[in-house]
């Protein structure tokens, strides 16, 4: 797909040309992601011009490889899981759940390496892509990209060193309840990034397999915690959700 030049309304003649209404969206959405709040719109304009617009099917999957240690991926619409495969068990981890205004592959920014994950489309995703070396660029010449990525990676650093240690500390029940609660949003009734995905896919999230997962979130369901009508899970009562998962430590083998 060829580089566009984009202008949505920008007051700027220079850049008033080439204009159509995919510009005028892309710009929208990449001007709501939290690494581009603090660019002024001439700047973004100037990015987006060179970025390329891709469409993955859902069920498209790659593990890390060229792909992403030449390019830079921001996401527009959908969700990615990205994770670890065991070869011999076949077994799952799911490292992080991104959706639209995060990038895929920021840990690579600090040292350029290609880890052993896989990146798959649990939707169908609209992407924006742009190569590394100009990526890299831009972070040297605009300072709030460069902190907003800083900050964004550190905080998957972060995620990392929690699904650690909830893996290693917490039972399956205190896993699958602070799954839950990290998702749950106050001003929607249902669970954002984690709506609609299969007992498989939350099972790969906490460490664990269908069967348990099922067997909680029945549980969850007979203590009117949590509701599983229609195939979407709702949280009913937050707090008594969180109150058990803190019962379930308690109540452990030292």
């Amino acid at each position: 797909m060829s580089n566009r030049i984009v202008s949505p309304v920008s007051g700027d003649p220079e850049l008033e040309s080439h204009v159509d209404v995919q510009s005028i969206v892309d710009y929208k959405e990449l001007a709501l992601s939290p690494l581009f709040r603090e660019l002024d719109r001439r700047t973004l304009l100037i990015m987006l011009s060179v970025m390329r617009r891709e469409h993955w099917p859902r069920g498209y999957c790659f593990k890390d490889s060229e792909q992403t240690k030449s390019r830079f991926y921001l996401l527009l619409k959908g969700r990615v899981k990205i994770g670890r495969h065991h070869l011999s068990n076949g077994r799952e981890l799911t490292l992080f759940l991104l959706g639209p205004g995060d990038a895929f592959n920021v840990l690579n920014l600090i040292d350029g390496g290609v880890r052993d994950m896989e990146t798959y489309a649990l939707d169908e995703l609209e992407v924006l892509s742009v190569p590394i070396d100009r990526w890299l660029a831009w972070m040297e010449e605009y300072t709030p990209l460069q902190k907003a990525i800083a900050e964004l990676a550190a905080s998957q650093i972060e995620r990392l060193s929690e699904l650690a240690s909830e893996l290693a500390l917490d039972d399956t029940m205190t896993r699958l309840v602070h799954l839950i609660s990290r998702y749950f949003s106050d001003s929607s009734p249902g669970l954002n990034l984690i709506q609609n995905l299969s007992q498989e896919e939350l099972a790969h999230m906490i460490g664990t397999v269908r069967p348990v997962v099922a067997r909680l979130l029945g549980e969850l369901k007979r203590d009117g915690l949590i509701n599983t009508d229609g195939g979407e899970l709702q949280v009913l009562n937050l707090q008594r959700l969180l109150d058990k998962a803190n019962a379930h430590l308690i109540s452990l083998p030292k």
